[in-house]
């Protein structure tokens, strides 16, 4: 399935596979929610609603003359086999309004991070790394929020390619590397970095196909595999600190940046964020009763009750749409 879904991350795919492949992964996702159900005490049959992201596999807002954005993971499937109501294609809508259709996490960051007294920083390290900038009193209506660029993607690419494992995990590989100055700051010559929001990633820029040919591209140089890795664990860290200076804080102190996601898990990728962003406390979000490793399925809930009760919840000034829609198609059963 992994596989299957980077070949349509690439393009690889028939219309037909395609089409296959979304059934496919929509009954995965729902075997995947009745055991996760089961194994928490919970009756499937208690389930008000689902809200159901889909796995991207093609992310191009800027398309002309229209955007276009395309999870996968069959909603009629999800619905079927639970019984029950489920939210999915929550960019669609965004995207058809002039925005990016991202990030939409935002919403959620404001509403369970945002303090009266502290200038915030929620962080989310997937595949693609993105912030909500939550400075003191932030409203909904202010957001500055943007994907930063890489996250985990183009080291969990290189891992691939140089070892045959899908990340590096806990950073040790990166631990025992030194990061090449030179490739680093060819890396940051790329005009994502440089480009004011609103603005959004996918692996159309730093997806599967370029984490590997970097990483061949500089074996074949004969730099060591730790040190590849090194380089490509603080290009994810340099970008997100120069993202949050540059477009986010402005000049004011940062307090705290809360971190989830699976890069919070890369201890080596938390020293190096610790090093760029001296003064500021890097901090897990479970330390705020936001489990790392499930921030975004949560913010995915919180999103799908608000196309319930038919609350618009993208945010036109992160997003760049003309106005604010409800986010998400909802299936009955």
């Amino acid at each position: 399935m992994r596989r299957t879904l980077f070949d349509a991350s690439a393009g690889a795919l028939s219309m037909r596979e395609a089409f296959e492949l979304d059934a496919d992964l929509g009954a995965l996702y729902a075997d995947a929610i009745l055991g996760a159900a089961r194994a928490g005490g919970v009756d499937p049959d208690a389930l008000d609603a689902v809200g159901l992201h889909g796995q991207t596999v093609y992310h191009h807002p800027r398309r002309e003359p229209n955007g276009v954005t395309v999870q996968l993971g069959s909603g009629a499937m999800v619905a079927g086999r639970l019984r029950t109501i489920v939210v999915n294609d929550f960019r669609a809508a965004d995207v058809a309004a002039g925005g990016e259709g991202a990030p939409l996490v935002p919403y959620c960051d404001c509403l369970l991070l945002g303090a009266p007294d502290r200038n915030r920083v929620a962080l989310n390290i997937g595949g693609i790394a993105n912030i909500t900038w939550l400075p003191r009193g932030v409203r909904t209506s202010s957001l500055i929020a943007f994907d930063t660029g890489p996250g985990n993607m183009l080291v969990d690419a290189a891992m691939r390619e140089l070892r045959g494992r899908d990340y590096d995990a806990s950073g040790v590989l990166a631990a025992g590397g030194t990061p090449d100055p030179v490739w680093l700051d060819e890396l940051l010559a790329d005009s994502y970095y440089r480009c004011p929001p609103p603005k959004s990633a996918g692996r159309e820029r730093f997806g599967e196909e370029k984490g590997r040919a970097l990483a061949c591209e500089r074996r074949e140089r004969g730099m060591g595999d730790a040190d590849i890795i090194a380089t490509l664990t603080l290009l994810t860290a340099r970008t997100i600190a120069g993202g949050i200076r540059e477009f986010a804080a402005r000049g004011a102190t940062v307090d705290d940046v809360i971190v989830g996601g699976g890069g919070a898990a890369n201890t080596t990728m938390m020293r190096m964020l610790a090093d760029e962003m001296a003064g500021s406390r890097i901090v897990p979000a479970d330390e705020y009763g936001v489990p790392a490793d499930a921030k975004e399925a949560i913010c995915f809930a919180i999103l799908a009750n608000e196309a319930l009760l038919e609350v618009p919840a993208n945010i036109p000034s992160v997003t760049g749409a003309a106005r604010a829609v409800v986010c998400g198609a909802i299936r009955l059963p």
